[in-house]
């Protein structure tokens, strides 16, 4: 039997083209060559198969119609799409007040990657005429290892201040102290901070073409935050081709809770069983994900501003060794403390003349050139808090800048090695709008975007396949921490290693997450759950009374122990909530109920979010997950040290 090829002509329809025949038997032996070509390629070269064919539909956007409505519509998981602009929060949308460092006094030095130099058009604003008169010198500060379980807060200033022979200077250290004098007047202190490649010793060759890893952190913005307050950066993003996370769901009240599991894998409670048993304890012992990275070879660096509140600092010791090679967070501390400006509530938004955000991107930009220049491949874990951890409006200063900078990230060539994170760890946590429901589900979702280099994404289809469709999965911080040790190997993200089992705690992004993942299944604690539906209660029933007494008693009994708090007593019930579970949610519990009240105290007036959990069958209630707070309470509590308790005391101090 002999065959015909049929091939398609310039209409679209079969033609037989006779000119080219072929026997059956030799026929057979055409897909075996194939076949075994496909074969050698996969294994030598570790292509994927689906990775030869780039034409399926370009990796759909998977959003199916069966979305409208919801950011979320699983089995396991429905979260609402809201809008950003809804008339519920509208008005507590108001343009944010610009910033005016040092009192409108411009800086007398600026830097770039290598050096520092003087700005002479800013020499009248410091009433000098004649440069010759101006003397200016640098020093070098350095970070102190604390001793006796101190704080990790020391810096040295070197004594000795290096003469700044004329107009530019190049800079071999770290971080410097700048200082200029007239008559022997000190006129002008400056801080700059810069990237010396460091001598480190490889623990690790990389044997392959490493991805760079960047993770950017912006403190408390939600996700629709981030496209109210940011839509330029958004749209950039997005361009980009960075994929959001619609279903981020956060596990923890503040910034700690939710960036350990991040970058351990691990909930607090459980860091406290394994390496930091006490508040007073260092984090030394502990295992963060750039050690990972270090242990493979790569240069890491750990920065944040605000850095008096930060991650391992605020009511913490801190490390005792440098936990990175390098830390711009000991930078920002000095230069906060020594020259920080235009102070808002918990931050300085000024270092002298420079924004605090501002800086912090300058910094990265550094860090990621210098890196990229010298062929080093970097982990790098950067949060900044000084724009967006106080005000839900203050973001929108930010939009053009970091718009900016991941423009000249991507038009530097930075990006084609990098592998980007974008991301925060809650919405804002106070406020009127947070007494809202669109606020509370806000303050439960914050944004993650991820963005891959296109020869990645080509190359490794079947995970960047499932990234695409996990943005309409429920996924949380313990996802994230997985999907970055993911990145230490990026050339194994292919066929078997993706398949995952469903009841994991933590799935990586690449992994197809099930649709049927409940909170439960992800660890979410029912107060945090953003997939819950609810129905309003009248505050005013004796049910509601109950559980709300009830929460206040549990509140009270938390600060047994701390006589210098004084009792709190229900003032009155703001809201009420009962949430609603599918039938899988809660494995091992029925007849339950629970309630999400807000309540105000006195003394005090502090007000607090609590889910109350009621079960029938044990006629009993209790409190799940922590208590948000949901006002500021400032210096009410600075009778205590206790973190968490913080939110709860009402120092009787204050009651005379």
């Amino acid at each position: 039997m002999t065959y015909a090829y049929r091939r398609l002509g310039s209409d679209g329809m079969d033609v037989v083209d006779d000119s080219w025949r072929v026997r059956l038997p030799s026929l057979l032996w055409i897909p075996v060559f194939i076949f075994g070509a496909l074969l050698y390629f996969v294994d030598i070269f570790e292509i994927e198969f689906l990775s030869l064919q780039p034409t399926i539909e370009s990796i759909k956007d998977f959003t199916y119609d069966s979305n409208k409505g919801f950011a979320i519509n699983t089995p396991g998981c429905r979260i609402p799409e809201m809008d950003p602009f809804d008339p519920a929060v509208q008005p507590f949308i108001l343009p944010p007040t610009r910033v005016k460092c040092n009192k409108g006094v411009p800086a007398l030095f600026e830097a770039n990657l290598t050096s520092i130099y003087i700005l002479k058009s800013s020499l009248p604003a410091y009433n000098v005429s004649d440069f010759s008169d101006l003397h200016c010198c640098y020093s070098v500060i350095r970070r102190v290892e604390p001793k006796k379980k101190l704080p990790d807060n020391f810096f040295s200033n070197n004594e000795k201040c290096s003469y700044i022979n004329g107009s530019t200077i190049i800079i071999n250290d770290e971080f410097i102290k700048v200082q200029c004098f007239v008559d022997n007047t000190t006129i002008y202190t400056d801080t700059f901070s810069f990237v010396p490649i460091k001598n480190t010793t490889k623990s690790k060759v990389i044997y392959r073409k490493p991805l760079n890893v960047l993770v950017v952190g912006l403190d408390a913005v939600s996700r629709l935050n981030l496209h109210r307050q940011m839509p330029i950066t958004v749209k950039y993003l997005q361009k980009l081709g960075a994929v959001e996370m619609l279903g981020y769901n956060k596990v923890g009240d503040n910034t700690f809770p939710n960036l350990i599991p991040v970058l351990t894998g691990l909930f607090e409670e459980e860091l406290n069983k394994t390496c930091w048993p006490t508040q007073s304890s260092y984090f030394d012992n502990c295992t963060f994900i750039w050690h990972h990275f270090k242990s493979k070879g790569f240069m890491t660096v750990y920065g944040e501003d605000a850095s008096w509140m930060g991650l391992f600092n605020y009511m913490r010791r801190g490390f005792k060794k440098q936990t990175t090679d390098y830390a711009y967070n000991y930078f920002n501390r000095y230069s906060e403390n020594l020259i920080g400006n235009e102070h808002k509530m918990n931050v300085d938004q000024c270092e002298g003349a420079r924004l605090v955000y501002k800086d912090l991107l300058e910094y990265i930009k550094k860090f990621v050139v210098r890196m990229n220049n010298s062929s080093l491949p970097f982990f790098g874990f950067f949060w900044g808090a000084s724009l967006s951890h106080d005000y839900l409006n203050q973001p929108r200063l930010g939009d053009p800048d970091y718009q900016k900078f991941f423009q000249e990230l991507e038009e530097g060539g930075h990006l084609n090695n990098t592998a980007l994170v974008f991301m925060s760890d809650h919405g804002i946590r106070w406020g009127d709008i947070r007494q809202t429901y669109q606020g509370r589900m806000e303050e439960r979702l914050p944004f993650v975007f991820v963005r891959l280099p296109k020869w990645y994404t080509n190359q490794f289809y079947k995970a960047y396949s499932n990234l695409k469709r996990n943005t309409r999965r429920l996924t949380t911080p313990f996802d994230l921490h997985e999907t970055l040790y993911d990145l230490l190997d990026p050339y194994n993200l292919t066929g078997e290693y993706l398949k995952t089992t469903n009841k994991s705690r933590g799935i990586s992004f690449f992994r197809e997450i099930t649709k049927y993942r409940t909170c439960e299944d992800a660890a979410i604690a029912s107060h945090w759950c953003a997939c819950q539906q609810s129905k309003e209660l009248d505050t005013n029933s004796s049910e509601v009374f109950e559980v709300a007494s009830f929460a206040v008693e549990f509140i009270n009994m938390e600060l047994q122990g701390y006589a210098q708090c004084a009792n709190l007593t229900l003032m009155e019930i703001l809201n009420a909530r009962l949430m609603s579970h599918s039938g899988s949610d809660i494995e091992g519990v029925s007849n339950i109920k629970d309630y999400m009240i807000t309540i105000k105290t006195v003394p005090g007036e502090a007000i607090f979010e609590v889910t109350v959990r009621y079960s029938e069958d044990e006629r009993k209630y209790s409190v799940i997950g922590s208590i948000s707070r949901l006002n500021l309470y400032g210096k009410q509590s600075a009778c205590i040290t206790d973190f968490h308790l913080k939110l709860y005391c009402y120092c009787k101090s204050l009651l005379s």
